[in-house]
């Protein structure tokens, strides 16, 4: 079987099922709906990629590499509190991502999951979607008869860091073995083998990776399925009989051209930030859905994901040969406020994406693109291209880590109230507990290689995260109260309209979340077939050859579980602070008084940390609107962080609290120190200038109130540091000599700065 050539758009104007994007949770819906003899439409917003057409010249951004210019493969959205990865293409994510086909543990389900699912029920859909994807764990590299470098040196790592029971080699959606050039996969379409080329992440032009458009896709176009790309969905409306979709077709001789397509049924897959938004563009923007729950939106969750690196090892690393990733540590901490789960894998990158990365300058942009670039971002890709040049220069001694846990879900997707751009509201403080042990472990796992850890631009210029795993926003739901679809994927209110995708989920996946997105699709649209076909027992017919594979990651869940969680670390401290002020707000002056306790609980990973994050709990006490202190929940202080130029420090205090009507309120504070601020350096560390705002409005928004505050008495203060663990004076003269040595740095630019 060859891969069929279809026209680059729709041939019609009505079709029974319309599929929106071509992603996990699309292909899917599409291969099973046009499996069942439904007359059914595929389409996708970017370009249909075959293997050996994917990029490769650096020299041009508009040849494929980037959304924005000439709808790439990469489209990457600062979206305000956390910078969103996607991809765009026939075949969605799995064109770029790492291949990793991990199941959820059976905890994740007790988590705000509706009626019926259960691991145990959603068993058999992973079976089916496994099978779909021919999985397995790495084997050894041809080349060389032994598994890749990082391989071994994770394995290792783990071992010396007493990981060792939770790690494990997950199951891949590669094809590893080679019969030459006429093999084919199960499903008849060609397919090689693996050359461990390290290109996962750029678009696998030998063809051996098991992309949705090599498998569910294909099946699905086989069946009948008819297929457009480069088209988007701008907003959907009901009809008599069913719903309206707005399209617009890129790629025309003359620009973009908009035309209508009805269908009976609607399948919303464009991911959860395209789903999401879709929905919200049609109640919000446009008024064609006014009756959508007013749950959209809610629950999203960037699945915890947190990117670190690691340069100068002792060893080779190679991220760049063998699969992206290959394996995974199960870890399980306790913390300030509560137990974290997440998974650490090794990491990979082609030297093409470092080299372009390298090169990425706005003058490569479109004039048009440039125009709209703000300052952060501007300042993200200059710090971005010194980690790439940091990363390209000695790529073998480099490594990458990607962490996943579970992180609160509570983030929103909205569309601003001007402009009406796309933008997520995800609180980072109440987060930053699970990012601070992620960041921790992920630097004794690079310390174990001898290297030197460090973390992308975005956090550390704005504590931003990066995800590559956008969830939620269309969330399942017991109703419209709590959800914005049913345990079917069906929109309340809204019949023959489902998303199947990752933004259907309610939470988190605990780690890689294609193969539940897989899975809860397989078993949502085997319940949306039985009802459009009448056949009351229709199954995918593959479910009788899907039989159980093996699940590594199950053995890693038992084995953490028995031995229980990770301790907190040794060699950290705490410390009192009281300051004093006044309130300037719109109702007139008020006194207020915070009283912190500041805690660090590792101090080597806070030294690792580029800005420095430590834990801060306490009260806050503003007359007439907190008649009783007012807890801070989950604060934060960043700790001497960089700011401004080379040498200028800050300490950045996010307090998050709720006054006595309910209402939720950020203060955020900065002690600027360095020579141009004017202030001697004690001045400087006892000074607080503080603004008060709404979380959501934190970006854009003005603060509602601005205040002075001053220490109270720092001998005091320096009287409650307390260290704890087993070194308790080496830590204290460590945290000392970090202090004094940043503050002494931020006065004088030619200090040099010990190792």
């Amino acid at each position: 079987m060859t891969l069929p050539e279809t026209a680059e758009y729709l041939d019609r104007d009505h079709y029974e099922a319309l599929v929106i994007g071509s992603g996990f949770g699309g292909a899917v819906a599409a291969c099973r709906l046009a499996q069942a003899g439904v007359d059914v439409a595929i389409i996708e917003r970017g370009r249909r990629w075959r293997p050996g057409d994917f990029p490769r010249d650096l020299s041009r951004l508009d040849d494929g590499w980037l959304w924005m210019c000439g709808h790439g493969l990469y489209d990457a959205l600062p979206l305000n509190d956390i910078l969103a990865v996607r991809a765009a293409g026939y075949g969605g994510g799995s064109l770029v991502y790492a291949n990793v086909a991990m199941r959820a543990p059976a905890e994740v389900f007790d988590d705000r999951w509706p009626a019926p699912y259960t691991r145990q029920m959603l068993d058999p859909y992973y079976d089916l979607a496994s099978y779909m994807l021919n999985v397995r764990p790495v084997p050894a590299d041809p080349r060389t008869g032994e598994l890749p470098p990082k391989t071994r040196l994770m394995a290792r790592a783990a071992d010396d860091l007493g990981h060792a029971d939770g790690f494990f080699h997950p199951n891949l959606a590669v094809t590893f073995d080679d019969h030459g050039p006429h093999q084919t996969n199960r499903f008849g379409v060609p397919q090689r083998g693996c050359t461990f080329c390290g290109e996962c992440d750029i678009g696998c032009n030998v063809g051996a990776k098991n992309t949705l458009d090599l498998t569910y896709l294909a099946v699905a176009e086989k069946h009948g399925a008819t297929v457009g790309v480069r088209t988007e969905a701008v907003y959907l409306a009901r009809t008599d009989e069913g719903y309206r979709v707005r399209l617009r077709e890129h790629g025309h001789p003359d620009g973009a051209v908009e035309r209508d397509v009805t269908a009976r049924h609607v399948f919303l897959c464009a991911g959860a930030l395209g789903s999401t938004e879709l929905l919200l563009r049609s109640r919000d923007q446009y008024g064609t859905l006014p009756g959508l729950p007013e749950a959209l939106g809610s629950r999203y969750s960037g699945n915890g994901d947190f990117l670190s690196f690691g340069d100068g090892l002792t060893e080779p690393f190679e991220p760049h040969s063998g699969p992206t990733i290959t394996t995974a540590s199960l870890i399980r901490s306790t913390g300030t406020d509560r137990e974290h789960w997440f998974v650490l894998e090794d990491g990979g990158f082609s030297q093409h994406l470092m080299r372009l990365v390298r090169t990425l300058h706005l003058s490569r942009l479109p004039a048009h693109v440039a125009q709209l670039v703000g300052d952060g971002t501007r300042q993200v890709l200059a710090a971005t291209r010194g980690v790439a040049a940091r990363l390209d220069e000695a790529p073998g001694d480099a490594a990458v880590l990607l962490a996943m846990g579970r992180d609160r879900a509570d983030g929103r997707i909205s569309l601003t109230r001007t402009g009406k751009r796309l933008r997520v509201s995800w609180d980072v403080t109440r987060n930053d507990p699970l990012y601070a042990e992620q960041q921790s472990i992920s630097g004794a796992v690079v310390r174990a290689f001898g290297g030197r850890p460090f973390t992308t631009p975005t956090w550390r210029l704005f504590r931003q995260p990066v995800t590559v795993h956008n969830l939620g926003g269309a969330p399942m739901g017991a109703g419209p109260d709590t959800g914005v679809v049913d345990a079917d994927g069906q929109v309340f209110g809204h019949p023959g309209l489902y998303v199947l995708d990752g933004g259907a989920l309610p939470g988190a996946t605990g780690g890689n979340p294609s193969l539940t997105i897989a899975a809860v699709a397989e078993r949502c649209i085997e319940v949306a077939v039985r009802r459009i076909t009448g056949d009351p027992g229709w199954t995918a017919p593959e479910r009788a050859r899907a039989v159980r594979a093996v699940v590594p990651e199950d053995r890693a869940v038992r084995a953490v579980i028995a031995r229980g969680p990770r301790p907190r670390p040794a060699g950290g401290l705490r410390f009192d602070e009281t300051m004093r002020g006044h309130l300037r707000l719109p109702a007139g002056i008020r006194p207020i008084v915070l009283r912190l306790t500041v805690g660090i609980p590792d101090l080597r990973a806070l030294l690792d940390d580029p800005v420095h994050t430590a834990e801060v709990s306490g009260t806050v006490e503003i007359a007439g609107r907190t008649a009783s202190p007012a807890a801070v929940r989950d604060g934060v202080l960043h700790l001497l962080a960089p700011a401004g130029g080379s040498t200028e420090r800050s300490m950045i205090y996010l307090l998050p609290f709720t006054d006595d009507d309910g209402r939720d309120w950020l203060l955020r504070g900065v002690k600027s120190i360095g020579r141009r601020h004017g202030l001697h350096p004690w001045r400087a560390t006892t000074r607080l200038r503080l603004s008060m705002t709404r979380p959501e409005d934190r970006y854009e928004a003005k603060p509602i109130g601005h205040a002075t505050l001053e220490v109270c008495d720092v001998a005091r203060m320096l009287g409650t540091v307390r260290p704890t663990g087993t070194r308790k004076v080496a830590t204290a003269l460590r945290f000392g000599g970090f202090f004094a040595k940043e503050v002494a740095s931020a006065y004088l630019p030619t200090l040099m700065r010990l190792p």
